[in-house]
């Protein structure tokens, strides 16, 4: 009994010897990924280092930081075991993780688009009365009004006015004046017809009126409401149709820009992205929205409009070779960081300093 005893006692002690040698050993660190996570310089910076220094201040842990181009070439590290953890925005999905190990979520993001404003000239206010919807509408209504004064005149010409005796123009045009009055209800009462054909015809045309009148004057109203002008900013997925379209390369974003008519440029980061979107070469940019948000802080935001429309959500966390005691520590600081909002500040920080 009392070597059992000693023999756990020993198996503690070795295993918590074991700890302790790998909290004293250095750590080897990547980091990967778009500004403002991740900010290569002279000193690694950025949300995901920030996240990463909390971490290890807490957990205590002495470590190296090594930057990857970009995050392919950091999740080989991690399964070649070069590194022991790549922090950064890595996008949590299925294939990734046939291969490696991810901590907790550290935060839900989504893709969002960014695009130059379209200031609206004269012509685009005034465009939608030359639509073809307008003109035949109103070229309807003018034949209908035609026809109906045609009639009257011939029914009324003897008495429906003494110039209508001798003016075919004249008589055909009191006609369709009375059409017109009879149509709007006004009812001036300097016209109205005599005879009894007369007032057939005005009368089922009083009830054609009143069935057809309405949904014609919606139909214009409508029409005449877009004088206003459609906004011709790209807002959504919807006018990506046929637009050239920065966005990162990743297979599922490419596949969604192209279902949508859209035709996706994949670009190395958002650095690239923005100077093609600010040249003019490409209609806007679908990027991670906090990288958006930083990116374009302070260049002329007036020229652009940013649109948030929870795109491809999606999940960041940091990678790791396979479930150890550095993950669990990794996921109990994360999930402690965003129970008190910690994370979320550390990201206005950044965002709201965007240059």
């Amino acid at each position: 009994m009392i070597r059992l005893i000693l023999f756990f006692y020993l198996l503690s002690f070795c295993g918590n010897s074991y700890a302790q040698m790998k909290r004293d050993s250095v750590i080897q660190v990547g980091f990967t990924g778009s500004q403002p996570f991740v900010i290569p310089n002279t000193e690694a910076d950025g949300i995901s280092v920030d996240l990463w220094r909390d971490i290890a201040f807490q957990g205590g842990l002495n470590y190296e930081l090594t930057h990857f181009k970009n995050v392919t070439s950091g999740l080989d590290a991690v399964k070649n075991q070069t590194i022991d953890v790549l922090v950064g925005p890595i996008t949590i999905n299925s294939d990734r993780a046939a291969n490696v190990t991810f901590s907790q979520p550290f935060f839900e993001t989504e893709m969002a688009i960014l695009a130059p404003k379209i200031e609206q000239g004269f012509w685009d206010y005034v465009k939608p009365i030359f639509s073809t919807t307008f003109l035949f509408g109103v070229l309807g209504l003018i034949f209908a009004l035609s026809i109906v004064g045609v009639l009257l005149w011939v029914v009324e010409r003897n008495t429906l006015s003494p110039e209508g005796k001798h003016s075919t123009i004249r008589g055909i045009g009191n006609g369709i004046w009375l059409a017109i009055v009879t149509m709007t209800t006004v009812g001036y009462g300097d016209l109205a017809p005599k005879t009894l054909s007369g007032r057939v015809i005005v009368g089922v045309w009083m009830i054609i009126s009143l069935i057809t009148a309405t949904s014609f004057v919606a139909g214009i109203a409508t029409t005449i409401s877009q004088i206003k002008g459609e906004d011709e900013t790209i807002t959504s997925l919807l006018h990506l149709e046929g637009r050239k379209v920065v966005v990162p390369d990743n297979e599922k974003i490419i596949d969604n820009i192209t279902t949508v008519g859209g035709r996706p440029e994949p670009v190395a980061d958002i650095n690239e992205g923005f100077e093609m979107l600010s040249s003019g070469e490409v209609d806007a940019l679908v990027y991670d929205v906090i990288a958006l948000e930083y990116t374009y802080r302070g260049h002329d935001e007036d020229r652009f409009v940013l649109s948030k429309k929870n795109i491809l959500p999606q999940n960041y966390g940091f990678a790791f070779y396979e479930a150890s005691s550095l993950k669990r520590l990794v996921d109990i600081e994360i999930l402690k960081q965003k129970e008190s909002g910690e994370i979320q500040k550390v990201i206005n920080r950044w965002v709201s300093s965007g240059e």
